[in-house]
């Protein structure tokens, strides 16, 4: 079943409406989570996007879910931008709800996407790697257990199959 990230682009009052609706939100995402319909999702910390990676059998799927998100309907988010990763790297644990594990998700090309692979499970092996994978245009995307974004990127580098100079971050809060 194919794994999407969804990037949402917040509402510019977000940061203002958000906390009623926040509560079902997360329910509702815990609840698609338990059900292996949600691989993990949350906030940039200041509040301009948001990224849930959902695991479903195709768009018009995803489509539906999308409609149906607490914050969506609510008009917290303006937008959103949908991927299929076509490799994925699972997580080997997940966060408990509303952790708010800082993070860096570093996306750019892959030099070579089955060096890149491996570099993933070695850094997930050695707890710097959440999860992540590839999309159908060679780039990648990696949650890694890092807030400092210079320290992920060097780790992604390092671990070999990237392309350094054309890797870019962003923090991210794993809220599930």
């Amino acid at each position: 079943m194919p794994i999407y990230h969804v990037h949402f682009v917040c509402a510019p009052d977000y940061n203002a409406r958000r906390l009623p609706f926040r509560p079902a939100h997360l329910k509702q995402l815990t609840s698609l989570r338990e059900q292996g319909r949600v691989v993990a999702g949350g906030p940039e910390p200041d509040g301009t996007a948001a990224h849930i990676f959902y695991r479903v059998d195709g768009q018009a799927e995803l489509a539906e879910l999308l409609e149906e998100n607490e914050f969506n309907r609510a008009g917290l988010f303006a937008s959103s931008h949908a991927r299929a990763f076509i490799d994925f790297v699972e997580p080997i644990e997940l966060p408990p709800v509303d952790t708010g594990r800082e993070v860096s998700l570093v996306e750019g090309p892959a030099s070579s996407v089955r060096r890149a692979r491996t570099a993933l499970l070695a850094l997930q092996e050695r707890g710097q790697l959440a999860f992540g994978g590839f999309f159908g245009d060679g780039a990648g995307l990696a949650a890694v257990c890092s807030p400092r974004a210079t320290q992920a990127v060097e780790w992604l580098t390092a671990a070999g199959g990237w392309e350094p100079g054309r890797l870019t971050t962003r923090p991210w809060s794993q809220t599930l």
